[in-house]
């Protein structure tokens, strides 16, 4: 990879990793028809290569880097080489992220700083959890869900899926949408157990209502309908911050697509 490319990939790396939250990466891999659960790495900034470096094997850089200063046109974004290359080996795409470490204090142990590849189990050596231990969904329950986690998830993915196929909505509603669905699971991963039914009612109907405004020919009646019910079910998890709000903002924006 040639020094041009390395400090490009670099920079835009960084400021993808400091200007962008988690949530917001998540978005501009929908914007780009990126699946974002396939991107490699379980870290923001690994997230973040993997975005990178799929966008540009597939000929999305472009698309990207407009997305970016749309979004953020406060930030400097740098201009992709015209001989842009892309990392050969693993090391060289691991030396793209860029990692600040204060004090890291291993007990003792190994610190790997590149890829880890293993056959059987890794030992990261002793562990302390205060709450929860979540793998996976970034879902903070305090309770045992059962299966309300994986059907809330489900039903809100569903969401953002029929939000990409809004045939009405520009990109920037559609980024919208899907950074309050966003916000709104993390809402949904706060609510204390005796109110599992209740969350899972609330993303069945909003499954619902992204999948008619999504339709060829919506039912306007049906969609206002769908945006009462789904506003009785926020009334229900009042107790949890930031609902109401959340899916009143959802409602007013899908039901605005419509007129």
């Amino acid at each position: 990879m040639n020094e041009a490319s390395r400090r490009f990939l670099a920079e835009l790396q960084t400021k993808l990793t400091t200007y962008f939250g988690g949530e917001e990466i998540e978005t501009l891999a929908f914007l780009l028809g990126i699946d974002y659960d396939a991107l490699r790495g379980g870290t923001k900034p690994t997230k973040v290569n993997s975005l990178i470096y799929d966008a540009a094997r597939k000929g999305l850089l472009p698309d990207l880097l407009a997305e970016v200063r749309q979004q953020r046109g406060n930030v400097t974004w740098p201009d992709a080489p015209a001989d842009l290359e892309l990392p050969q080996s693993a090391a060289e795409a691991e030396a793209a992220t860029i990692y600040q470490i204060g004090t890291l204090n291993t007990g003792g142990g190994a610190f790997v700083g590149g890829g880890i590849s293993a056959g059987g189990d890794v030992n990261a050596g002793q562990k302390t959890v205060g709450g929860d231990e979540i793998k996976g969904s970034k879902y903070v329950m305090s309770g045992d869900f059962r299966g309300a986690v994986l059907n809330i998830e489900s039903r809100l993915d569903n969401v953002v899926q029929s939000i990409g196929a809004m045939p009405a909505a520009a990109p920037d509603q559609k980024a919208r949408l899907a950074e309050l669905v966003g916000q709104l699971k993390a809402a949904l991963g706060r609510a204390p157990e005796a109110q599992a039914a209740d969350a899972v009612n609330l993303a069945k109907r909003l499954d619902a209502l992204a999948q008619e405004v999504a339709g060829d020919a919506p039912d306007r009646e049906y969609v206002a309908e769908l945006g009462e019910l789904l506003q009785r079910a926020a009334a229900k998890l009042s107790a949890v911050p930031g609902v109401g709000d959340l899916v009143a903002a959802i409602v007013e924006l899908a039901t605005s697509l419509l007129k």
